[in-house]
């Protein structure tokens, strides 16, 4: 009898340690503009190539650093009290309870969000260079589906983003998945 609780205890606490590790990460790597590293495709009529930013200054690092931030797809905004929107915009403090997460990216432009549950996500990019992108069709339907769910969002266009490029991707996030994603060059 003894054997028999022992074996259900165990069985118990490796259920408990899988519904634990059911979490996952995502990582990345955000190369702004105005870094060397800032190159990205490019293609015309007859070639394509490769183009960067020239006038990015030899062996210079950024100092100011992109931020990411991952916002669950199926947050319910209007059950966020008006009083804590406007401080997540405002101060980027994320409202109590909320599927929102924030990184800043290293010296080397990486991230990851470690332990986070799977879900769907908008993974957004602010860079803090106010340089036009160019978005590809995804990017720009993704983004323009985030900002329609946001509310108040010209409050979130001046404070949030203001002169910074704002890029947005829909990912999947897995139980138990590492994502590495390349979300589009700055």
């Amino acid at each position: 009898m003894k054997q028999v609780v022992n074996l259900m205890i165990l069985c118990l606490l490796l259920s408990f340690a899988s519904m634990a590790a059911a979490n996952g990460t995502i990582t990345g790597t955000v190369y702004p503009p105005s870094t060397e590293r800032g190159m990205r495709p490019t293609v015309g009529e007859t070639a394509a190539g490769m183009m960067w930013d020239m006038s990015a200054p030899k062996k210079r690092k950024s100092s100011e650093r992109a931020e990411v931030w991952l916002i669950e797809r199926s947050i319910n905004f209007n059950a966020i009290p008006y009083t804590a929107i406007q401080k997540w915009y405002q101060t980027g403090t994320i409202p109590d309870k909320q599927p929102i997460y924030h990184v800043t990216v290293n010296e080397h432009g990486k991230f990851t969000f470690q332990d986070v549950p799977a879900a769907e996500y908008y993974l957004m990019i602010l860079d803090p260079h106010d340089q036009e992108i160019n978005q590809n069709l995804t990017e720009k339907m993704s983004r323009d589906e985030l900002l329609q769910k946001l509310p108040h969002t010209d409050e979130f266009e001046l404070f949030m983003v203001g002169t910074r490029t704002c890029l947005v991707q829909k990912i999947s996030l897995h139980n138990n998945q590492t994502l590495k994603i390349r979300p589009g060059v700055l």
